[in-house]
């Protein structure tokens, strides 16, 4: 069976229908549920929102298990054969089952390949051993039909499929890794991935997960004892108004974990908050450094990011510090998604020099030039 963490619940149907919940380590919006019947041990996989649990989708790998679920509803997905592989809406996707699928076996075609920067999805693609299904302006809804995936990932919003007849016949899965708000919670969505193609997957995935997460736990844990915590702020100006993450979102989290202290209502949700323009001059000048999110198609200096936008500088905090990820040059839409523990390791060397970096990619965060 599945390498899985989680506690097992039981739960009886009216049906005397008897199954178990196997939830995952970090992650809320998937879990498995297994059950038995006069043959065979059963598994399905359940995915929810993150947010309030709805179910959003029950999927299957074959038609006989879906047959003898006795609580099977109107959101089953039963998959394809495994051998065709996955065809993935979003690149995140992809970098989700890089870990696992070095050689890229499992991996069909996808939207969106001119962002892909891993280079044996870029090698099939040269060869036409995966697909280019497009994505501007829409899904090449033909050449998907043609490819027939086991099945299509997509975000649950605008499902490029929705109310045609070739979603009929492709079966279509959600992936929600980018509604998580823990760093490790958004990484193991590459076991939901891994299990998608069998058991032989699935293990290989829950052991690459469990090596990311053992490694961002021990630097965690070892940050924790940190006598002095450095004060950032993050997010971005639009139209007047200052967009930040909340308290409880993916960065607020990632940056608590590396030992600094983000300065936003503590109040706050996972969602981004907005905050007046004034208020965040006030909060800028206690802040120690201010990080940002961007995509430009050269290396940031200070000077050209006073320049983008006169408010830059009335944002700037006493130490004249910025550290950003500049997704044009990183893929931190990807590899780092699924690679947290570097995303930790990354900030924690940023505010400490007597850090070595330990991986082969360069890092994401930096410090902006002169």
């Amino acid at each position: 069976m599945l390498v899985m963490a989680g506690c097992a619940h039981p739960t009886q149907s009216n049906t005397d229908f008897t199954f178990k919940i196997k939830k995952a380590s970090h992650a809320e919006g998937f879990q498995w549920r297994l059950w038995e019947d006069a043959q065979h041990a059963r598994v399905c996989l359940e995915i929810r929102n993150p947010g309030d649990s709805t179910l959003l989708s029950t999927v299957y790998r074959d038609s006989a298990t879906w047959a003898s679920d006795m609580n099977r509803g109107e959101t089953a997905v039963i998959l394809g054969a495994p051998e065709r592989g996955l065809a993935t809406l979003s690149t995140t996707h992809l970098a989700l089952i890089s870990v696992w699928d070095s050689a890229c076996t499992h991996w069909s075609g996808g939207a969106y390949v001119e962002f892909i920067r891993w280079e044996p999805a870029l090698e099939k693609l040269a060869q036409s051993e995966a697909q280019d299904i497009g994505g501007e302006p829409e899904v090449d809804r033909e050449k998907l039909l043609a490819l027939k995936p086991s099945a299509l990932t997509i975000y649950p919003f605008g499902d490029p499929l929705e109310g045609v007849n070739v979603r009929r016949e492709i079966p279509v899965v959600p992936i929600l890794e980018y509604l998580e708000s823990h760093p490790l919670g958004r990484a193991e969505w590459m076991r939901a991935m891994g299990w998608l193609m069998g058991d032989s997957s699935a293990r290989r995935a829950d052991l690459k997960f469990m090596e990311v997460s053992n490694s961002y736990e021990r630097l965690r844990l070892e940050l924790t004892q940190k006598p002095m915590k450095p004060r950032v702020f993050t997010g971005s100006v639009q139209q007047g108004t200052w967009h930040a993450p909340g308290s409880k979102s993916f960065i607020a989290r990632l940056l608590a974990d590396a030992g600094l202290d983000y300065i936003i209502d503590a109040d706050s949700d996972r969602d981004n908050v907005e905050v007046p323009l004034e208020e965040m001059i006030v909060l800028s000048q206690t802040a120690d450094a201010w990080g940002l999110v961007l995509h430009l198609p050269e290396a940031l200096t200070r000077t050209s990011f006073l320049k983008a936008d006169e408010r830059h500088a009335m944002l700037l905090p006493p130490t004249r510090q910025v550290f950003v990820a500049n997704t044009s040059q990183c893929d931190y839409f990807g590899w780092w998604v699924a690679r947290p523990d570097a995303m930790l390791e990354n900030l924690v060397a940023l505010f400490d020099d007597s850090r070595p970096w330990s991986h082969e990619v360069e890092p994401c965060f930096e410090w902006i030039a002169e």
